[in-house]
């Protein structure tokens, strides 16, 4: 019971940290040029709902335990999107005198909890089959989260693009 206070917990400092990360970005609207990030923010918007679709089609055709094994695989992409979109926002304002502490701190912890989580073994030592929909839960809100992150920067920065271009 105490690792789900702990994975409720940790799942709260990644969104607040995901948020604040995606803040930062966006208040450097006119330091950043929005060259690349239109093409950056449509591949990680694009590639979990490819992993969704091979991961799918992989734990249907070929394994057994669907009820352990889809929540697994939710959360363990979860982390490396949080973990992704960490790296994307470093890359664009490393540089730029902001505090990255805050982007490497989520990075770094979703690198580590999704590398740890990867295993099924320890993945059911933290969760045992009463409480997936812990599991699922916090997977969905952290794709929620870097989806929303995602929407916000590329609503920030394309119309300006789109004007530079007219």
């Amino acid at each position: 019971m105490i690792f789900l206070f702990i994975a409720i917990v940790l799942a709260i400092l990644f969104s607040i940290l995901s948020f604040i990360n995606a803040n930062k970005l966006i208040s450097l609207k006119d330091d950043v040029p929005p060259k690349g990030l239109a093409f950056q923010t449509k591949i990680l918007m694009i590639t979990p709902i490819v992993a969704l679709i091979i991961l799918s089609a992989v734990i249907f055709n070929f394994h057994s335990l669907y009820r352990e094994r889809i929540p697994h695989a939710l959360l363990v992409l979860s982390m490396w999107m949080l973990m992704t979109n960490a790296l994307f926002i470093y890359r664009n304002i490393k540089g730029k005198n902001l505090n990255l502490m805050t982007t490497v701190i989520l990075g770094a912890m979703s690198f580590f909890a999704a590398i740890y989580l990867t295993p099924l073994d320890r993945y059911d030592t933290l969760f045992n089959s009463h409480y997936y929909i812990i599991p699922s839960a916090i997977s969905v809100v952290f794709i929620a989260i870097t989806y929303l992150n995602l929407i916000r920067i590329r609503k920030v920065y394309l119309p300006r693009k789109l004007k530079q271009i007219a």
